[in-house]
């Protein structure tokens, strides 16, 4: 485990995933976006084998410009978030996609110590913004972006809305 950040939870360490961390950082996103709540559980095995076998060929592509990091309580792996280059209008630039925290743990400054590591992930790789979608109506997580200063710069087509996916904003963050 190779620290990028630790925070005010004493035993808190974000860390670059590697091969051997597929299985807990699947686990987290699965829990996350897929709940295992009623009828929905009896996919979670599904769920979790595609994240598991994504995150396993983007770590094995060895792209340069792809880091998956993982926060870990203890050896308990609680959060994660992805990091790579996405197409935008004028180029590519880092795009942040993924923050995942696992409930018990949210409200604790894990999702604030993920997005720092990975504005440092991004100043190493030598860029100066970092992008990422925020559903409109999720005002913690825009609470939490606003406070590090991401900046609203669009909003999703009201198409979208009309199709059942709910509005999201693209933010950006400028980085020194």
């Amino acid at each position: 485990m190779n620290a990028l950040f630790s925070s005010v939870l004493p035993s808190l360490v974000v860390y670059p995933v590697t091969l051997g961390d597929l299985e807990p950082v699947a686990e987290v996103l699965a829990q996350v976006f897929y709940p295992p709540l009623g009828p929905q559980r009896w996919l979670h095995p599904i769920h979790k084998l595609g994240i598991r076998e994504d995150l396993r060929l983007k770590l094995a592509a060895r792209d340069p410009h792809y880091c998956c990091l993982a926060a870990a309580v203890g050896c308990e792996v609680v959060a994660t978030a992805e990091i790579s280059l996405r197409a935008m209008a004028h180029g590519k630039y880092p795009y942040l996609a993924n923050l995942a925290v696992l409930p018990p743990w949210r409200r604790r400054g894990i999702a604030r110590q993920l997005l720092l590591s990975a504005e440092g992930v991004v100043q190493g790789w030598g860029y100066h913004q970092l992008y990422l979608h925020v559903v409109e109506d999720n005002l913690a997580a825009r609470q939490l972006y606003a406070q590090l200063r991401y900046t609203p710069i669009q909003r999703t087509s009201q198409l979208w809305h009309w199709l059942g996916i709910p509005p999201q904003l693209l933010l950006c963050k400028w980085l020194p």
